[in-house]
């Protein structure tokens, strides 16, 4: 029998490895739950406003929206902002803006937590001054931006503006101007950071080629990746900088708008270097070997510049993109050279010198009046060959084709396909029973019995019963009986029974008998249903849908955050005017109307009563008019309106109609905001129904053109009202 001091001495040995496997096992639970959710130490906001319009006399921005959604899908992807920590502005104005800063106070305060390191980055896409920002034409001056993000509860502060003079906002009293700043990458820092694509005496220009400003085109291409000197995976703030100050210069050294200076103010201290995005944590990258070198533009399907760098010989980059196919282009002095390759978020892809081809450069006449062709050469285990050119491509199934014996890929003049046939380059006419595509250029025409592709420099006609697609080119026409799709520059007419899409710088028309979609167009819409970002033209629809219209909207429905001219049973414009008035004048004691459109233009639509016999008569009028402010405040205008309506001889009453023409010019003055009392002269004309004409419907003097009963009644006409 053990004796009771053993028997204590083993209950404490016990006890102690009872104790030591609790721990261990503690220690491992709380390991396991740090695996599973790792503590916060830092959480970014954002916010993030695009603004084309800057008021009267500034010209409209072609992709103030396209930046800010392009830098906020960096920023999610790579920069660690949650679309929840986020606020996206398109179209901002002055009150928006404003209060999406009120917004983030509340959003950061409710977010604070010991230990928790929170940032801010504000990103402005738009017109501005030497003064402020001014979105819509509406300024925020430097002092009240700097207040109101001074107001969000952040240990760091980060403003990015892309517009012109914007650089005036690093004139910051009392900061210094230093030329470098961020020192490691402990990423302990306070303060802020205000970067501006421009100094204060200059503008910030954005091109047609790269669909972009140049200032944050290179900014995000840089925070991508392509900045990350370092090679670590990270892209400094310091970093994204110099990337983006340099490109921008080089890029618009020779533009018509000069050079172009991006400008910081920098007062963050610390010990850390501040980490704008990292790409250690993307799986869906795009890496670039050492081999490769020269300009590289990387393209997504839809031939959306998403990347532009110079990439020297003896670096590897790392770019982190969305998953999807990518065409990248590959340029040297008198060389060109192409490759596709997927990118997949189970590893990303790899670019080398082996997955590239040679393509010729586009045919070009000096001025000495010399025609040259510069053939580039595949660059692959150091071999030199010319681009393969096969006269006749045949083609039953790819890849068993003529083309294909000749290295997969060649220039072709004619080429036909039972299925499917594809040149890299064709100058002539392609027939396909299938599907035909060519990548690079195509003079003359298409004709397929699904499907046309063409990656770009697209002369000529594309003919299918099925679709069209064509990429970055086209100059001439598309036409399918069902659908016509072009992604940029494409200019001439797309015809379709079905739809229509070309996203940015269209020029020309569209027509389809169903749907017709682009992002830019100038010209004419012409469909069931049209959409359109901003038009310079017409759209002539059943319903017209678009942001921007410099020109007209014609349809039963029309909807549009400013267009010069709606003219439709419904026009809904964001911008624009409804009123609602109250008037008497000498056909009808009583009448109430409603003016709805543009600040210009508007639909008037009314209803009145006068006694007639022993019943009422009835009144109904839609119209035409156009609203013309007087003087600087706008306390007075004048409204022209032409209505056509009539009246029945009974309340209520399907009898004989009786038409009423009426032009009408009022004259209003505003006493307070939202009511205004006007009055004003009319001419009218009054067309009699043969049977039962109306002899009483004016107490004013009237005459008479054409003879008999049915000619036409004229007399002039006074109104008084008011306007809410």
């Amino acid at each position: 029998m053990m004796s009771g001091s053993t028997a204590r001495r083993w209950g404490r040995v016990a006890c102690l490895l009872a104790m030591w496997v609790m721990g261990v096992w503690t220690r491992e639970a709380r390991a396991a739950r740090r695996d599973e959710a790792p503590d916060a130490t830092l959480r970014r906001f954002a916010l993030i406003a695009g603004s084309s319009e800057g008021g009267p006399g500034r010209e409209r921005l072609r992709y103030a929206g396209s930046d800010a959604l392009a830098m906020s899908r960096v920023l999610q992807e790579l920069g660690g902002v949650a679309s929840a920590d986020q606020v996206l502005l398109l179209e901002a104005d002055r009150g928006t803006l404003l209060a999406a800063l009120e917004r983030l106070v509340a959003l950061v305060e409710a977010a604070a937590v010991p230990g928790l390191r929170r940032e801010l980055v504000v990103y402005y896409s738009g017109h501005s001054d030497a003064d402020g920002l001014l979105p819509r034409g509406e300024r925020v001056s430097y002092d009240d931006l700097r207040k109101l993000m001074s107001r969000v509860p952040v240990d760091v502060r980060i403003a990015i503006l892309d517009s012109c003079g914007s650089g005036a906002l690093t004139r910051y009293k009392g900061g210094l101007r230093r030329p470098s700043f961020l020192t490691d990458a402990s990423a302990q820092v306070r303060g802020h950071a205000y970067l501006a694509s421009s100094s204060a005496d200059e503008v910030a220009q954005e091109s047609d080629t790269i669909g972009a400003s140049f200032f944050t085109h290179f900014l995000v291409t840089g925070l991508r990746g392509a900045a990350d000197t370092s090679g670590d995976g990270r892209v400094t703030l310091h970093e994204a900088y110099q990337f983006a100050f340099h490109e921008t210069l080089a890029r618009t050294e020779r533009s018509q708008g000069g050079p172009q200076h991006a400008a910081y103010d920098i007062q963050l201290a610390g010990s850390g270097d501040l980490v704008m995005t990292d790409l250690r944590g993307s799986s869906a990258r795009l890496g670039i070997a050492e081999e490769v070198h020269g300009r590289l533009f990387v393209r997504d399907w839809g031939n959306q510049l998403v990347a532009e760098l110079q990439k020297p010989l003896g670096r590897r980059l790392s770019l982190g993109l969305e998953p999807g196919r990518y065409h990248v282009t590959l340029e040297r002095p008198s060389q060109r050279f192409e490759a596709e390759l997927v990118v997949t978020v189970k590893g990303g892809a790899e670019l080398r010198v082996g997955d590239f081809v040679p393509v010729t450069l586009t045919r070009t006449v000096s001025r000495g009046g010399a025609v040259t062709d510069v053939p580039l050469e595949r660059e692959s285990s150091g071999a030199r060959e010319d681009l393969p050119s096969v006269p006749v491509n045949l083609s039953l199934v790819p890849p068993l084709s003529t083309t294909s014996l000749w290295g997969g890929g060649g220039l072709n003049h004619v080429a036909l396909g039972g299925l499917a046939v594809r040149s890299f380059q064709l100058r002539g006419v392609g027939v396909a029973g299938g599907l035909g595509w060519v990548d690079g250029t195509m003079e003359g025409a298409q004709v397929a019995g699904i499907a046309n592709v063409t990656g770009g420099e697209v002369l000529g006609l594309q003919l299918a019963v099925g679709g069209n697609l064509a990429f970055g080119g086209a100059t001439g026409a598309q036409m399918a009986a069902v659908v016509n799709y072009s992604e940029r520059a494409f200019s001439g007419l797309q015809l379709s029974v079905v739809g229509n899409r070309a996203d940015e710088q269209m020029q020309g028309s569209q027509v389809a008998v169903g749907v017709n979609m682009v992002e830019r167009l100038t010209g004419a819409q012409v469909g069931l249903f049209n959409l359109a970002g901003s038009v310079s033209g017409a759209q002539v629809g059943f319903i017209n849908v678009a942001g921007n219209v410099k020109g007209v909207q014609l349809g039963l429905i029309n909807i549009a955050d400013d267009v010069s001219v709606p003219i439709g049973l419904l026009s809904l414009v964001r911008k624009g005017r409804i009123a609602f008035e109250i008037w008497a004048d000498e056909v009808s004691p009583l009448s109430v109307g409603v003016k709805y459109g543009s600040r210009t233009v508007h639909v008037i639509a009314s209803a009145g009563v006068s006694p007639w016999k022993d019943s009422w008569r009835t009144f109904k009028s839609l119209g035409v008019g156009v609203h013309l402010p007087v003087g600087a405040a706008d306390r007075y205008y004048v409204d022209l309106d032409l209505s056509l309506g009539g009246w029945t001889p009974q309340l209520f009453s399907d009898g004989t109609p009786n038409n009423l023409y009426r032009l009408r010019a009022s004259f209003g003055w505003e006493l307070k905001r939202r009511f205004a009392v006007f009055g004003g002269l009319s001419l009218n004309a009054y067309k009699p129904p043969e049977e039962d004409p109306d002899e009483d419907v004016t107490w004013m003097p009237q005459w008479q053109t054409g003879r008999g009963a049915s000619g036409t009644r004229m007399w002039p006409g006074l109104f008084l009202g008011v306007r809410i």
